[in-house]
């Protein structure tokens, strides 16, 4: 290193191609950090942006052992976001799901150990974590998960507790946020806004579960980054990761409607481990760490549909 120049801090993000984390590894790029990424290249990567400007390894982070490449690039901030994410496909698969995700969590706390000298691990859970929530949510009530996907990330959140109270190397040195939907840019089609664009855009009938009465948080994901790297200098904690603006599904199909001047094609379904309602209370991350978000609901829907060639008429 030249004398004189400061030393890049080195991010290491596992799941770093994946849709929502794809826009937090560009990020930090752009943002000066030393970035590293583990990813597997599974369902939902975005292999497209790897240019160059990050180092890249496409390996399975669920693998025994694989806390040992985390170890030899000795990042100063870790976030973990590998695992199996589809809920359907948990459903499907609890077995994959099950040793798939605890093995990634398992590394992910391993290593942070292991560096002994790490400033932070980032653990990213989600709202599902909570199970049906009749009234909003905040950090410190009890977690009851409801279907695999879910029950996977609230195991995380106790491992993380229990290493956090365990290992003094890591104590105070994690961090967990629990989203809310996340939507925008690179989404798997599978998930209900790029299937109303792509009902938008042609012939494609969504499935309406619960009659379209399941009530959900939205956040867009150019909000994350931003977020992510907040948490990651300043968060020491478990901080949900919400605007509180929710719709059911229903009400997002109309909102989409009354900005396109079109309508939106459905039809009937049912899905076993449906919850019916997520909701979740922000207070914490907006007074400790002063979060706001650059894009509400609105600005960040309109500017989804603006992107994948959708004009918005109101």
């Amino acid at each position: 290193m030249a004398k004189g120049k400061k030393r890049r801090e080195k991010v290491l993000i596992t799941g770093g191609l994946g849709f929502i984390f794809s826009h937090v590894t560009e990020h930090l790029v752009k943002s000066g950090y030393d970035v590293a990424v583990i990813d597997n290249c599974s369902t939902g990567s975005h292999a497209e942006i790897v240019d160059g400007s990050f180092k890249f390894y496409k390996e399975d982070f669920a693998e025994k052992g694989a806390w040992k490449r985390v170890v030899e690039l000795k990042p100063d901030y870790l976030i973990h976001a590998a695992g199996i994410t589809d809920v359907d496909y948990s459903i499907k698969h609890p077995e994959e799901t099950f040793i798939n995700n605890v093995m990634c969590n398992l590394n992910a706390f391993e290593a942070a150990r292991k560096l002994k000298n790490i400033k932070k691990l980032v653990y990213v859970s989600t709202d599902e974590v909570y199970g049906e929530c009749e009234h909003r949510k905040h950090e410190g009530e009890i977690i009851f998960p409801r279907n695999p996907y879910s029950c996977t990330r609230a195991i995380g959140s106790l491992m993380r507790y229990a290493f956090d109270n365990t290992y003094k190397e890591i104590f105070d040195k994690t961090a967990e946020t629990r989203k809310c939907n996340i939507f925008g840019p690179r989404q798997d089609t599978r998930k209900i806004m790029p299937q109303i664009i792509a009902s938008l855009k042609g012939t494609h009938s969504i499935p309406l579960q619960n009659k379209g009465e399941g009530y959900r948080e939205y956040l867009y994901v150019k909000n994350i980054p931003p977020l992510t790297e907040l948490v990651m200098k300043k968060g020491w904690r478990t901080y949900n990761i919400t605007n509180g603006e929710g719709f059911t599904v229903k009400e997002l199909i109309a909102k989409t409607e009354s900005l396109t001047g079109k309508k939106v094609k459905t039809h009937p379904s049912t899905r076993p481990g449906h919850d019916s309602a997520y909701r979740m209370d922000n207070t914490r991350i907006v007074t400790e760490l002063g979060w706001k978000p650059l894009y509400s609901f609105e600005e960040g829907l309109r500017e989804y549909l603006e992107l994948e060639g959708i004009p918005v008429v109101e």
